[in-house]
């Protein structure tokens, strides 16, 4: 560039000699040679223009200053009577660029390197540019530990002035960790402040595929600031690091890192004071205070505090308090005293709720499970359960909730709710398969919020290989305004087990049924339900003698059935839940003077642990036991627990484990008493949606008689992979499982699905 510059300009003085010596008014100014950029553009950098008295003394100003625009590669000038020629050669525009051979660092960090170089497809092409790209692609090579990184180009041209330019690039291998020196530190050995750094200078064998010894100069950078809390967190408030130095091996291959500190003393706090406004009454604020005379200094006990107690004034609505430590440092004494200054500001009050994208469900459904209300102060808490409540409703695949000033005032904000419905109704007609229950051919109406009511109906036929039934359920969850939801159900229902891989027998029932549920708070609720139903029990040849007994003596049974139920849920999703807890403790019963007098109590309890946004580790547990009373001795046989199969012990037969009947085939008869366990690796599959998601888990259980005691050696254990999808045509699920302990004459079965039923 500064050699073509060089040559123009002597080109200018060389014009500038052979052009009349008098100067002469402009009366055209002509620019040739253009091909992409407009001669209004180059007139725009031209510093004379027609009526301007010209000398043949400005040409090289003139040249000079074309250059600058940094489009052209040559430039001459001359004149033809008192009109001004200006003749150009363009350099060649950007038509694409390709990389090749970059692994470590992908194409869109180096695309943006090459913009931040205003290096682009559509741009002029410069080689001084070219090669400032170069370097910089080479700096962010070398920030990664690939020292030997080399970065070619390959420059074609074609037709139309336009140039393609490919990078390739050869990363070489990364530099490796060879040595971590640490120079100063006396309290801690080298081995302890090492386990906080990223990096190591040795990994173990087993971990081979691990890069903890692979340099990253932003791995440095957060190691040493680990290091620094470290120090800081162990009451060391003077710590500094003084240096730190990179070492290549001459084969720019080996990284030595050494870091010069120093430690200082170490300080415990001697007091703290609340000072500021206290809108919180202090005696409240003081269990969220972290630091205590006498305790060492922690910087992170320091940042707990603040961050605690601006949530909690956040909570009373000074969203925008400052909590501000301020400590008071006695270098003789090595002591800290804190005043932590308090300046709450104005309280802050939601002024509007705006409402986005529920084209069926109505808004007042929505404001109806808001915590955070309109002219309410604003607190993050109730914002954040107005979410998981809007989340859990399942009317909805995303649920957003964003916080917007309002212009002017210090002291609003509004809220805009954004939804993206999901199909919540459906008609469906055809075929479902599932391991536990054979294929099976069912209609359906379901609407789970109808007429944008958030009311749920559904109508449901089913007829299988051994079940028949009917089914209408309607669900008011607000039937007061406080919330109390009110369920009535009818049912119809025929089973011959003899198609279940279970003891034979005939029962057919018929059902209505009322349940009331109440919230208690947010996470707790507990419910209460009674109903009527007629059980008809039949015999068929191959039932076994004690069933057989059991009918003959009550062939028709009428029964007032009663339930009740507590549950704390703090799940933030019914269908995908990825945090929080269930634990749910139900008795069913019938009511004393019924036909038959038997009760079943359940407790199952769940938890999830998110260790990404959407993905979690679930462990879970279900107990059964049930029992007769009154003049029923234990609990009837078709009331049996079962496990075994897709939803209770995958990698077993449905309903295959526990006691058996003492017919030939030594059907499963079931039990009273019921274990089982599970723990399951959440992963979604594909895309921002939860409705995919792979499951890697363990399920164990077991089912024991009335006259059996629980026995843990008994309990079968299975370990498998699963597969979830909320398909088109209903729910999806998928399993292969293997047992690990079973035993002579269980019945294996390691590949399990079914549709038309969500295994969580």
């Amino acid at each position: 560039m500064i050699k073509k510059l060089c040559i123009g300009l002597l080109f200018a003085v060389m014009t500038s000699v052979a052009l009349a010596q008098d100067s002469f008014i402009v009366s055209d100014v002509r620019v040739k040679g253009l091909q992409r950029i407009s001669a209004g553009s180059i007139f725009n950098y031209l510093p004379i223009k027609v009526g301007d008295q010209f000398d043949p003394t400005m040409s090289a100003d003139l040249i000079r200053e074309l250059y600058k625009t940094g489009f052209f590669k040559n430039i001459e000038l001359n004149t033809d009577g008192t009109a001004i020629i200006v003749e150009v050669i363009e350099y060649p525009s950007i038509a694409t660029i390709e990389f090749a051979g970059n692994k470590l660092i992908k194409e869109e960090a180096l695309r943006e390197a090459l913009s931040n170089n205003d290096f682009i497809e559509g741009r002029v092409f410069q080689p001084n540019v070219l090669e400032q790209v170069k370097q910089e692609l080479k700096r962010q090579y070398l920030n990664q530990g690939k020292y030997n990184a080399q970065v070619g180009t390959e420059v074609t041209d074609l037709p139309r002035n336009r140039v393609k330019v490919k990078l390739h690039v050869k990363e070489g291998p990364t530099a490796k960790i060879q040595n971590i020196n640490i120079i100063g530190n006396k309290y801690f050995s080298d081995e302890m402040l090492l386990d906080e750094f990223e990096l190591s200078d040795s990994v173990p064998f087993w971990k081979f595929w691990g890069k903890e010894d692979q340099y990253s100069k932003e791995k440095v950078s957060g190691d040493l600031e680990s290091l620094r809390s470290f120090y800081q967190d162990q009451g060391f408030l003077d710590f500094q690091i003084t240096s730190n130095q990179v070492s290549i091996s001459p084969q720019k291959d080996g990284i030595f890192l050494t870091i010069n500190v120093e430690e200082g003393e170490r300080y415990t706090v001697s007091q703290f004071v609340l000072n500021g406004r206290l809108v919180v009454p202090e005696d409240e604020l003081l269990p969220y205070v972290f630091i205590a005379p006498g305790r060492t200094y922690s910087r992170k006990d320091v940042d707990n505090t603040v961050e605690v107690i601006s949530d909690r004034l956040a909570e009373e609505g000074y969203s925008y308090a400052q909590v501000v430590p301020v400590p008071d440092i006695d270098r003789e004494a090595r002591t800290v005293a804190f005043s932590i200054n308090i300046k709450p500001g104005r309280r802050v009050y939601v002024r509007r709720i705006d409402i986005i994208g529920n084209d069926l469900t109505n808004d007042s459904v929505i404001r109806r499970e808001m915590r955070q209300t309109e002219g309410g102060a604003f607190s993050p808490s109730r914002v954040n359960r107005s979410k998981i409540r809007l989340q859990r409703l399942s009317f909805f695949d995303e649920v957003e909730i964003e916080t917007n000033p309002v212009a002017g005032r210090d002291d609003q904000v509004d809220l805009q709710v954004i939804v993206k419905e999901r199909p919540t109704g459906s008609f469906l007609f055809g075929l479902g398969y599932s391991g536990d229950n054979g294929a099976l051919v069912q209609a359906s109406i379901s609407q789970a919020n109808l007429f944008g009511t958030g009311n749920q109906l559904n109508f449901n036929v089913q007829r299988s290989s051994f079940v028949e039934a009917v089914t209408l359920q309607y669900t008011n969850p607000y039937y007061t305004k406080s919330g109390i939801s009110r369920t009535i159900g009818l049912s119809g229902r025929s089973i011959d087990s003899a198609a279940a891989n279970t003891s034979e027998y005939i029962t057919e029932t018929l059902g209505l049924n009322v349940r009331y549920l109440f919230p208690i708070n947010e996470n707790n609720s507990f419910s209460l339900g009674a109903g009527l139903e007629r059980i008809d029990l039949e015999t068929t040849v191959f039932t076994v003698s004690n069933i057989r007994e059991f009918i003959d003596e009550n062939p028709e049974n009428d029964l007032i059935t009663l339930s009740t139920a507590f549950v704390h849920d703090t799940r933030d999703s019914l269908l995908y839940p990825t945090a929080g807890n269930e634990f749910r403790v139900s008795l069913d019963a019938t009511a004393p003077g019924s036909d038959l007098e038997y009760y079943r109590v359940n407790v199952d309890a769940s938890t999830y642990f998110p260790f990404t946004q959407r993905a979690a580790l679930k462990l879970a547990a279900d107990i059964g036991y049930g029992d007769g009373y009154g003049d029923t001795d234990e609990l009837p046989f078709f009331k049996n627990y079962f496990a075994g199969g897709s939803r209770t012990v995958r990698g077993y037969e449905a309903r295959s484990l526990g006691p058996r009947d003492d017919s030939v085939n030594q059907d499963p008869l079931g039990g009273s008493k019921r274990v089982l366990l599970n723990a399951s690796l959440l992963l979604p599959v594909g895309g921002d949606s939860l409705d995919k998601r792979l499951q890697l888990f363990v399920d164990a259980g077991q089912v024991y008689g009335p006259e059996e005691s629980f026995d843990s050696s008994e309990i079968r254990v299975t370990a498998g992979v699963g597969f979830n999808w909320i398909s088109p045509v209903g729910p999806l699920s998928i399993s292969y499982s293997i047992p690990l302990n079973e035993e002579e004459g269980d019945e294996i079965e390691k590949f399990q699905f079914s549709v038309g039923q969500l295994i969580q």
